[in-house]
């Protein structure tokens, strides 16, 4: 999806970073609003010992704050637009197209972006891993290991904890 290289004008990167932080401040409005029903629907699971079955078994936002998170998706988008090297932004936007619509497909794309921008981001490769481990494809999970490894990252030792498991069929 990153377009490819053209120079970007300094006003129109200082436009992207507004924008980008614009979109970042809405996202954290939102999940700290819904922060007590995660915790509500985190206790009931526990509490039933099994996880959801359904996306919508375990309601993540209501309809008006899924509306702001699309303004906030669109808000990431423009940015990009504006300054298609900016690897934070395209994580930023893969979650939201996971969170709002289920998205994975097109959530490992921007991931998969924000990683050739910055191959050395320990925290792209773990985002991208974790979701490798919980849909079972180990063979990309171990590939994102190794450059967590290889980075010496802070994640590496539990993330090869969490790949050990999901080999072992944990």
């Amino acid at each position: 999806m990153i377009v490819a290289e053209k120079p970007i004008a300094p006003s129109d990167a200082r436009k992207a970073i507004r924008l980008f932080r614009d979109a970042v401040n809405q996202i954290r409005l939102l999940q700290r609003s819904a922060i007590p029903r995660w915790s509500d629907g985190m206790t009931t699971w526990f509490a039933d010992e099994r996880p959801p079955e359904e996306r919508e078994e375990f309601l993540l936002y209501n309809d008006a704050e899924l509306e702001r998170y699309r303004e906030a998706r669109d808000t990431l988008q423009r940015s990009i637009e504006l300054n298609p090297y900016f690897p934070d932004a395209y994580v930023l936007l893969g979650n939201a197209c996971s969170e709002i619509d289920g998205d994975n497909d097109t959530m490992l794309q921007y991931y998969d972006d924000a990683i050739a921008l910055d191959p050395d981001n320990d925290e792209f490769h773990n985002a991208r891993m974790s979701h490798h481990l919980s849909s079972g494809a180990l063979d990309q999970a171990l590939i994102d290991l190794g450059h967590l490894e290889r980075l010496q990252s802070g994640y590496a030792e539990s993330m090869r904890e969490h790949y050990e498991k999901a080999r072992n069929g944990g």
